[in-house]
């Protein structure tokens, strides 16, 4: 099997048994999805036994529902980033984060498609469970963000937060799953220049498309 790679992310409150277990966990998940990793085989690559695993994560699911919020906690601490919590510019904190946010999927590809490969092969059903347990914090922050900055007058209060919301994650994720096909794409010069590409997304999302009148 292939080697695992350095861990996802750091610095959560675990112990240090438990979060190689994580560690670990989220790579072959992302890997081969929740169906196609065993117990076993988390044990065998952590270097601990099965016992343990159960010791600190009391089931298959429980830990595998850890390491989807080990995943997202990722983005949800570009939030907490200064550049985007304390910048009096409140179109430059949505400018941060789309590029932040950007920036980390790509540097973090098995956490981003840990949580794309849940979203899009995941048993049916499961929507109101992951909403709950993994997503539904950090999406409320994003939302936030957007409401803060319609208060400051920089984006129209009409829009719905939530959708926006919604579209500045969508635009990030599409990038990160098809800017190899974007490169080979006629009249397409930005697969290569994230920081580009966001700054074009929002000016999009901000003032949208229509022409002068």
């Amino acid at each position: 099997m292939a080697q695992i790679n350095p861990p996802l992310t750091s610095g959560e409150n675990r112990s240090g048994a438990a979060q190689n277990i994580l560690e670990v966990a989220g790579q072959l998940f992302a890997r081969s999805g929740y169906d196609g990793v065993s117990i076993n085989e988390i044990a065998n690559e952590a270097g601990v036994s099965k016992a343990n695993i159960f010791h600190h994560f009391k089931s298959k699911k429980g830990l595998y529902l850890a390491a989807l919020n080990k995943a997202c906690s990722l983005s949800a601490g570009v939030l907490e980033d200064n550049a985007v919590e304390s910048s009096d510019d409140s179109s430059d904190r949505v400018r941060h984060f789309l590029s932040s946010h950007l920036e980390v999927l790509l540097q973090q590809p098995l956490a981003t498609r840990l949580i794309q490969r849940e979203l899009l092969d995941g048993a049916e059903g499961n929507g109101k469970e992951l909403a709950e347990k993994v997503f539904a914090e950090t999406f409320e922050k994003i939302t936030d963000l957007v409401r803060d900055v319609q208060a400051q007058g920089a984006i129209k209060s009409s829009i719905d937060a939530s959708l926006l919301a919604f579209l500045m994650v969508g635009a990030n994720v599409f990038f990160f799953e098809n800017r190899d096909l974007m490169a080979h794409l006629p009249g397409i010069d930005f697969a290569g220049a994230p920081d580009r590409y966001s700054e074009a997304v929002f000016e999009l999302l901000a003032h949208g498309f229509e022409g002068q009148s």
